[in-house]
């Protein structure tokens, strides 16, 4: 009868660290795709939660979001060009409603009052100043510090793998050369 031959701990230690290289780098982009899923979640009720709350950074953050998800959702250019009227961003909000209402003629979701108190607030903006840049969106932010997390994790993984190898190993009475 034929016995599998065991590893001996030298050859253990050899293997040991391609697999903890490995497993570190799955465990950070495990965190990392993790880490990046809440921010595809927003929603227009969350940014208009986000609005009557007075976050108006927050919103257009959340905003920011929801048109990466949804860049041909009429309503969500809408929202944003009211968003950006109400800071005073004159160029871009009239960017937003113009592709609002290239993508739906007439904005049906839009209350007419609305729509044309915005009309008025834009002209009035447009006389008064000029356009001006629109916030940089923070969740561009938001994925160096989950990278940042994940090759933390990872690391934090690799340290303690290589630790218990070395535990395991020394334990034996193998010594390292």
């Amino acid at each position: 009868m034929a016995t599998a031959a065991r590893p001996t701990p030298s050859r253990l230690h050899r293997l040991c660290l391609p697999a903890t290289v490995l497993l570190a780098a799955a465990c950070a982009l495990l965190v990392h795709v993790a880490a990046a899923q809440p921010a595809a979640a927003a929603t227009l009720e969350q940014v208009d939660r986000s609005v009557q709350a007075g976050h108006l950074d927050e919103a257009r953050r959340q905003l920011g979001r929801v048109l990466q998800a949804h860049p041909d959702d009429a309503q969500a250019h809408y929202v944003d060009a009211e968003l950006l009227a109400r800071q005073g961003l004159f160029g871009p909000a009239q960017d937003e409603l113009s592709a609002a209402r290239r993508l739906a003629p007439g904005l049906p979701f839009a209350r007419p009052d609305a729509v044309r108190a915005l009309d008025l607030q834009l002209e009035r903006l447009g006389s008064t100043h000029a356009a001006a840049p629109p916030p940089a969106p923070a969740s561009d932010a938001v994925i160096p510090l989950s990278l940042l997390l994940a090759v933390a994790a990872g690391g934090l993984v690799a340290w303690a793998l290589m630790r218990l190898a070395r535990q395991t190993s020394v334990s034996t009475g193998v010594s390292k050369r």
